[in-house]
């Protein structure tokens, strides 16, 4: 008996797949948790791994091209199953000319129906926003004046509108608001009022206009990994920021992490962590409703990837030792490297921080606070004066003294470094 290899539902945001190659052939004995192909999600490149024992039967589904969620990819049998009438069964109608933004993403994507078969529709170039940003399309033009008014009421609860999206900036997430959205906010989040759908057209027809009116050029479509980043520093644009800033002597601090054989920027990460515990607001995350008080500290890394930027997230990082840190670490890194990352390793981060230390001549550099967060550190590389830091917070959240404190206790803690009983 056949059993399909369908696209997965990898994360609560995800509605489709690219898949990128495939690591199993026709043919192929194929073992229930073997690796049989590569899937770029919103979040990460993931090795999606068989739920059946038996052999591999094609026609496999094209590489480097994007599937909804469910649908069947190839088949794993008998031999005798037959690739034809697997073909049959296999081919999906992908090219269906359902008009853009018919669905809703404000629903739960759907599930795989019980049968093999499985109806594909269209892939929406901005299907990732609706995934990265939770918002939706109106389903019709009737729903327009509803969710205008909606968003108007939301408007007034919340005193801030995003210009370009029509969305509220408080709005930080399911996990990093742990669900303190108000019902009105999430109402008019639902759909997108005419104006700014309006706005946000013609912003495209002025920018096709402009790359029209220079040399040749093609599209490149971009990965999905590189739309969710485009989308959330977008949108993490539109939280009202600071900037402040410290030049720092970090050599005794180096000099202990070489002395420990720690790692620089995990140890970085302990001495911001064992700060925010003292000053519990640049833990704290904006929303509608108040603010999000979080009961640990959970930490985001920034690391370049092979096509864009991750922030894996060390959970805990103020209450463990350096030594589990450490191990937790390194663990993150080699799921990265294996393509075995989840999508709740890149959530819920309560700060974030960003080093470039290991490139030489970078004096100062800004970093943009995402959502659910209210600091991020940026950490320049070092110079004949020192190292500068640069926190850039959430104006909602915390003010200039604030962080100015937050940095001097931070200096202290680098400066005369001390985690022996961290």
């Amino acid at each position: 008996m056949k059993q399909p290899v369908k696209m997965p539902t990898l994360s609560d945001t995800m509605e489709s797949g690219r898949l990128l190659r495939w690591l199993k052939q026709p043919g192929d004995a194929v073992k229930k948790g073997d690796a049989v192909t590569e899937v770029e999600t919103d979040k990460a490149v993931m090795e999606m791994e068989a739920f059946h024992s038996g052999t591999l039967i094609g026609p496999l589904a094209d590489e480097d091209k994007e599937y909804p969620v469910g649908e069947t990819l190839a088949w794993i049998g008998d031999e005798q199953s037959g690739e034809v009438e697997a073909k049959k069964e296999h081919a999906p109608a992908r090219q269906d000319d359902k008009a853009v933004g018919e669905h809703k993403a404000a629903e739960e994507p759907q599930q795989p129906a019980a049968d093999e078969t499985q109806t594909a529709r269209p892939i929406d170039p901005r299907t990732t926003e609706k995934k990265a940003a939770h918002l939706a399309e109106p389903e019709t033009k009737a729903e327009t004046k509803a969710e205008t008014k909606a968003e108007t009421k939301a408007e007034k609860e919340t005193g801030t509108r995003e210009p370009e999206t029509g969305t509220q900036t408080a709005r930080t997430g399911k996990g990093a608001a742990h669900g303190a959205a108000s019902a009105v906010l999430e109402q008019a989040l639902a759909g997108r009022a005419a104006r700014p759908r309006r706005e946000e057209a013609d912003a495209g027809a002025a920018l096709r206009k402009e790359i029209e009116s220079g040399p040749p050029y093609r599209i490149e479509p971009a990965l999905q990994l590189r739309q969710v980043i485009a989308v959330t520093v977008s949108h993490a644009a539109q939280t009202p920021q600071f900037r402040i800033s410290m030049l720092l002597d970090l050599g005794a601090f180096k000099a202990y992490a070489d002395e420990h054989d720690g790692s620089f920027t995990l140890l970085l990460a302990k001495a911001c962590a064992m700060t925010l515990n003292s000053f519990p607001d640049f833990n704290a995350a904006w929303t509608p409703e108040g603010l999000a008080r979080r009961e640990r500290v959970d930490v985001a890394i920034a690391m370049e990837a092979e096509n864009g930027l991750l922030t894996p997230v060390v959970r805990d990082v103020a209450g463990r030792s350096l030594s589990d840190l450490a191990e937790a670490w390194n663990a993150l890194k080699q799921k990265i490297s294996q393509h075995r990352t989840a999508p709740e390793d890149f959530r819920g981060a309560t700060f974030y921080l960003s080093n470039l230390g290991m490139f030489p001549g970078i004096v100062q550099f800004d970093a943009i606070v995402p959502p659910g967060a209210t600091a991020i550190l940026a950490v320049a590389s070092p110079g004949e004066k020192g190292t500068m830091l640069t926190l850039t917070c959430d104006h909602r959240v915390v003010f200039g003294a604030d962080a100015a404190r937050f940095l001097a206790a931070l200096a202290e803690k680098l400066t005369h470094p001390d985690f022996g009983s961290a």
